[in-house]
């Protein structure tokens, strides 16, 4: 055998290694796809897109894209553009839907104490938005981001020197920027750039969780025969002034290299400012509650990190937005801690942001991360209350 074809079985093969792991996914996408396909009637945008991109390690500028992904979505997608609803109008909102994603992330070559090969495959569901930000010409600038659930083929239990993924079912969030240019009057071409991030909330195990960062391009088809409803107001109107707001929560974050976990509560009491139908401006206190107290000398490096706290209370002033997209509202503040006896003495601020459905226009169900620089504390899960 000579050395051409030898070299030739040996690409061979690893084209076989590389693709035989995305085999199963592809198979899904491709039903997922010939099933969104006949449901067309009904869905008036179907986006498919191939991503390509890099882990966010902190590794050198020379190595960057040596750690590589490559993934595909599946997007099935509703026009909102004609609604009449104002936040539509207000924020330029184009579609939304529900989409299908997949990540090959086993091209990892290892970082500090996480070994090569760690991380596995990525199998998820999430919901996106899509906004317009302008166009040029027929040419649309727009921004996409996404939120769901992804199942991880491996974690920190299936191979100890992975840090980065603490459970199986994580926290999905994505953020797209992108073009799309029309090719004819059903499909478009699309191409970008974006981010994705894996978190488990320091439900498991706290940790930074897995960044990414991507290059995309992809094909959207649009059904303009579907006769639409769509033109009209939803019923369903957010709070129509200024408000009071209560929230009451309760979360755990998970102890590293266990299964437990320690629990922590939530309170907030802020006041609204409503600018319209799209945004609420927020200013409050946040306090945080910590039902079993540890001294963070003895536990620092097994438990709490940057909310690592000698006393069971925390007290912090936030100010931030909700985005208000019928009963969904996303909110993010910022905040400056008042009363923190920290292990940490560098964490004297805090962010947090999450989503919330709400019931009526009074009360409202909430997921709510707190977060100290890149890190998150604890998901606090209860209820909101505008008075």
């Amino acid at each position: 055998m000579n050395k051409i074809q030898s070299g030739l079985i040996t690409f061979q093969q690893q084209i076989s290694l590389s693709v035989r792991p995305i085999l199963p996914a592809m198979k899904y996408v491709l039903l997922l796809f010939s099933l969104l396909t006949i449901q067309t009637g009904k869905a008036q945008e179907i986006n498919t897109t191939l991503y390509y991109g890099s882990f966010l390690v902190n590794t050198p500028q020379d190595g960057t894209f040596k750690n590589y992904l490559y993934g595909a979505d599946v997007n099935w997608n509703h026009n909102i553009s004609n609604r009449a609803d104002n936040w539509i109008r207000t924020s330029g909102a184009q579609s939304y839907g529900l989409g299908f994603m997949f990540r090959q992330l086993n091209n990892f070559n290892g970082y500090a104490d996480t070994s090569a090969n760690a991380f596995g495959q990525a199998y998820g569901l999430a919901g996106n938005i899509k906004f317009q930000l302008f166009k040029l010409g027929k040419t649309g600038v727009y921004i996409n981001p996404a939120f769901g659930i992804s199942y991880l083929t491996k974690t920190y239990f299936t191979n100890h020197t992975n840090r980065f993924i603490g459970s199986h079912l994580n926290m999905t969030l994505k953020g797209d920027l992108g073009v799309s240019v029309p090719l004819n009057t059903n499909l478009s071409f699309s191409a970008g750039l974006g981010m994705l991030h894996y978190s488990n909330g320091a439900y498991v195990i706290p940790n930074g969780g897995l960044n990414t960062t991507h290059v995309f391009a992809g094909l959207t088809f649009q059904n303009h025969n579907t006769e639409t409803e769509h033109t009209k107001a939803s019923p369903f109107l957010p709070l129509q002034r200024n408000s009071v707001e209560l929230g009451l929560g309760i979360g755990r974050r998970g102890i590293p290299e266990t299964h437990s976990g320690k629990w922590k509560s939530g309170l907030y009491a802020g006041y609204n400012y409503r600018v319209n139908d799209f945004i609420r401006l927020k200013a409050g206190l946040d306090a945080i509650y910590y039902y079993k107290f540890y001294d963070p000398d003895q536990t620092e490096g097994k438990y709490k990190y940057y909310g690592a706290s000698y006393k069971d209370w925390r007290l912090g002033l936030s100010a931030g937005a909700d985005l208000n997209m019928w009963r969904i509202t996303i909110t993010g503040q910022a905040g400056k801690y008042l009363y923190f006896d920290k292990y940490y003495k560098n964490v004297t601020w805090y962010w947090l942001f999450g989503p919330t459905y709400y019931i009526t226009p009074h009360i409202g169900i909430q997921a709510k991360t707190y977060m100290h620089m890149a890190q998150a504390d604890y998901i606090n899960y209860g209820l909101v209350f505008q008075l």
